[in-house]
């Protein structure tokens, strides 16, 4: 039969429909050719394909094994031919008659293994290319929803879904599939290669049809098109060039600066400073870095400088630039947006993505978008159609690693290395950019094994990446530097003679460390250490701050739990009363913590840097209370700062935000840098039952592990404020980081100590070891076949041991927050609901209530107030 006849012979397949109006609807073939098309068009890109070939282990993939991988692309929908999908959208007269409502992955893999449709797709022709490889890869493509499909599943289907119904003939919708790929790819017909079958190969595969199914299926570049058009490859193939340069996915489309990049012209600074020098020379070959320098010298714009000579380079096709906290992501965001706009002559272009879920916000204040009832997101400044259609990365947070620049927070890039749905999709786009993470350390097994697992596949398909800290340790920077193997522990001598500032240069597995000369004017800031034993007294806390704010000095107190800095508040609030000395937002005294609205933390980082910022509107006697989220990449500076007592690569952090900034017109009394170092009444020895917890030290087992679980890094830092009541930093943090944290110093504490702490060392051991096996669990290992697993169920609980917080609420109706402002999304932490997590429904149903000065959320039945100090469990 022709090729025309069988066309006319039966009602055409449907791949896509609007369901109100059934007769609009897509041919299959023709969304199959729509999302073929974008794939052939991406695999054209030079650092896609470059990726594609190395995880292949080839040099290069050949024409034929391009069109070959085009077909299968096709046949992502293949099992959309059975009647149980057709008719899944049905006439009323058809209710009780047709087949019943089916899927189509499943039965992908069920229809390929009927005679009579093999011979008419003519599949022994594909299985000629190579019949395990084309079983791996086509099970790829059938996972373009986000998980892996697993053929070895027992699954049954109706029988009557392969029949013919109501004039549709299933077995003629496959022979015109046959038909087209014949005739659309005819190169993949030629004589060629077998198809890859490397496993990395296989799940980068999948990642890319994840992607262009995505981007096929978007009707403002692919109108459904129900009548014949023989010669629609063409049409497909022209849409997708549109789809694809206009979401900036095509290198072509986007031109930097006639000019080199001059380092005056990105940051408006006339002189690099040593650690951006050194970056600047170092080899473009050389796919990791990891740059080692104190808080406040410039990593930051290091990392630009890196990114724009890859750029320039052509390694790279993006940037994503990885926080520690969401707080720090918006505070950087906002510096790289700025140093892009001066890299490309029209700063649209690249209009990097704020990578945190509920914010909808590219480039700069003003490109802000909301979602409407139906979620569709409406973009405040009104863009055109162009400029709206760039902004598709930033509209969900799975296309976050597929925006030319996006600044997020490190979970976004780690949930490319679980096992849970889109991963696939975030590492194949991830692969085209330089990863940047920022404030690593070694504090969480978990993240850091991660953090191994996502640098170890992302190097291997010849991405780039750049890591940078303040306090790292060795052990940490062996692990990070060699994924693949262990080598021998570094001795705490050797260790601590590694020189700081230093540039680590990973290059074919060897590592080479160079010393980064600081200039003369770079000075060592001497902070003095005082320990106090008011951690369990927050009156005394807070009447200190006042003394000295009242004596003209900002005063940073960071506290390791909310509640425990919501105490000190409220002794502030109490005692200060009529005193001004208070952080206020709008008016309202507050402090800053992660459980505040997200629509609310904005509101309170600015507030935070109008008291502490560089640029703050003034220097008068100020208290800022808050937690972690003060302590990492927040550009702000305190007089004097009163923080309890943590590990020392954590304190170190903190200090960095103690004079900061040397151009600061400070009160006489508070010239010399002082940290007043909160620690408890009792001896340290009592939280090794869990007495501390409350305070953020110690744990309760593997099911309660605290913030700082390991006492032993508490007892460290402790004992190197006692021995050295004058830190000089940064000359001191290599000393001091590898004496608080190395394995070998932590050991040798724990038998100094005693028995009790023996037994809690062995414990930390156990407990590292679990993290470290529950990551091994977790992670998505793309050295194993594709086909050998499917992801686990409980995807939900592997999300929450990230950075992330639990449960995210998302109110319909927005309600007025302590501040005044609307609003409406709220992190709640995992560990406020105990064992059970609330569910998906729970969640959606989630209520809120205006009560007389706060809100009251209820989440599943347990009760949160929200206020001025915060979000606060009730009952």
């Amino acid at each position: 039969m022709s090729e025309s006849a069988v066309r006319q012979s039966a009602p055409p397949a449907w791949g896509k429909i609007n369901p109100d109006c059934q007769s609009n609807f897509h041919r299959l073939e023709y969304h199959c050719a729509d999302v073929a098309a974008c794939f052939e068009l991406l695999l054209e890109q030079p650092n896609i394909e470059r990726r594609m070939a190395i995880a292949a282990g080839v040099s290069s993939l050949c024409s034929v094994t391009k069109s070959r991988l085009a077909v299968i692309t096709f046949l992502h929908d293949l099992g959309k031919i059975n009647t149980g999908f057709q008719f899944k959208v049905r006439k009323k007269s058809l209710s009780d008659s047709a087949p019943p409502k089916m899927g189509h992955i499943q039965e992908s893999w069920l229809l390929c293994g009927r005679e009579d449709f093999q011979a008419e797709l003519g599949l022994e022709e594909l299985v000629e290319w190579g019949e395990e490889e084309l079983c791996e890869l086509l099970c790829a493509a059938w996972s373009h929803h986000g998980r892996p499909f697993n053929p070895s599943q027992d699954v049954y289907r109706d029988p009557s879904i392969w029949k013919p119904f109501d004039g549709y003939q299933p077995l003629l919708a496959a022979r015109s599939i046959g038909l087209c790929i014949r005739k659309w790819f005819p190169k993949a017909f030629e004589s060629g290669p077998k198809l890859p079958a490397e496993p990395a190969f296989v799940h980068l595969f999948a990642g890319f049809v994840a992607l262009v199914d995505q981007i096929g299926s978007a009707t403002e570049f692919f109108p459904f098109q129900s009548k014949e058009q023989p010669d629609y490859i063409e049409t497909a193939r022209n849409n997708a060039k549109e789809a694809l340069l206009k979401r900036k996915l095509l290198r072509e489309d986007l031109r930097t600066d006639s000019s080199p990049g001059e380092f005056r012209d990105i940051f408006g600074y006339e002189q690099q400073r040593p650690i951006q020098s050194k970056v600047s020379e170092v080899s473009l070959n050389s796919r990791l870095l990891i740059l080692e320098s104190e808080t406040g010298s410039g990593k930051t714009e290091a990392a630009i400088i890196r990114f724009v000579q890859l750029w320039k380079a052509g390694a790279v096709d993006g940037l994503y630039f990885a926080l520690p906290t969401r707080a720090a992501a918006r505070q950087i965001h906002e510096r790289v947006r700025k140093a892009l706009e001066n890299v490309f002559p029209n700063g649209s272009d690249l209009d990097a993505v704020l990578a945190i879920p509920g914010y909808l916000r590219v480039g700069s204040e003003e490109k802000v978008g909301k979602r409407d009832e139906r979620f569709e997101v409406r973009w405040e400044d009104d863009p055109d159609e162009d400029k709206r259609q760039a902004r598709w990365a930033a509209e969900s947070a799975r296309h976050y690693l597929g925006a030319c620049a996006a600044v997020g927070t490190i979970d976004q890039a780690l949930l490319a290395a679980l096992e849970v749905k889109w991963a696939h999709l975030r590492a194949a786009s991830l692969s085209r950019s330089l990863l940047v993470v920022d404030e690593v350390h070694a504090s969480d097994e978990y993240m850091n094994q991660l953090l191994c697992g996502l640098l170890r596949d992302h190097l291997h398909l010849g991405g780039h990446a750049m890591l940078m800290s303040a306090t790292l340790g060795s052990h940490a920077r062996q692990q990070l530097c060699n994924s693949e193997q262990v080598e021998d522990e570094v001795s705490i001598d050797a260790a601590v003679k590694v020189p700081y500032p230093s540039l680590t240069e990973v290059s074919e597995g060897k590592s080479h460390i160079h010393p980064v000369n600081e200039s003369h004017d770079i000075e060592n800031k001497i902070v003095t250490m005082r320990l106090e034993s008011w951690m369990d007294d927050p009156l005394k806390v807070a009447e200190y701050a006042i003394k000295q704010a009242l004596e003209g000095a900002v005063v940073l107190v960071i506290r390791n739990t909310v509640k425990s800095a919501q105490a000190v508040f409220e002794n502030a609030r109490e005692l200060g009363r009529g005193k001004n000395l208070l952080l206020t937002a709008q008016g309202e005294e507050t402090l800053h913590h992660s459980r505040f609205a997200v629509e609310d933390r904005a509101l309170l980082d600015q507030a935070v840097e109008n008291v502490m910022g560089k640029q703050g509107k003034s220097r008068t006697g100020a208290i800022v209370i808050g937690t972690q989220t003060l302590e990492q990449s927040l550009d702000i500076d305190a007089d004097l700062l009163i923080t309890d007592l943590c590990p020392v690569d954590v304190l170190l952090q903190r200090i960095g935000r103690l004079h900061r900034h040397h151009s600061i017109n400070r009160p006489r009394a508070f010239c010399n840098a002082r940290c007043i170092l909160l620690t408890p009444a009792d001896n340290l020895e009592d939280g090794l039952e869990g007495g501390l917890m409350k305070f953020g030290l110690g744990s309760k087992g593997s099911d309660d592990p605290g913030v700082y679980p390991n006492l032993l890094h508490a007892d460290l830092t402790a004992s190197l404020g006692r021995e050295h009541r004058r830190w000089m930093i940064p000359r001191m943090n290599r000393l001091l980081v590898e004496k608080g944290t190395h394995p070998r110093s932590i050991e040798q504490r724990a038998y100094e100590l005693g028995n009790k702490w023996q037994k809690h060392w062995q414990e930390q051991e156990g407990r590292m070891a679990a993290e470290n096996i529950a990551a091994q669990m977790h992670k998505l290992d793309r050295r194993k076949l594709f086909t050998s697993k499917g992801f686990p169920k409980a995807e939900d609980r592997i999300r929450t041991r990230l950075g992330e917080d639990g449960p995210r609420i998302r109110l319909d109706t927005p309600i007025v927050g302590p501040f005044g402002l609307k609003v409406s999304t709220f992190n709640l932490p995992a560990y406020l609901f105990g064992s059970e997590l609330p569910t998906k429904k729970e969640i959606e149903c989630a209520t809120a209530e205006q009560r007389d000065g706060y809100v009251a959320l209820n989440v599943g039945g347990v009760k949160f107030k929200y206020d001025k100090i915060g979000l606060t469990k009730e009952g």
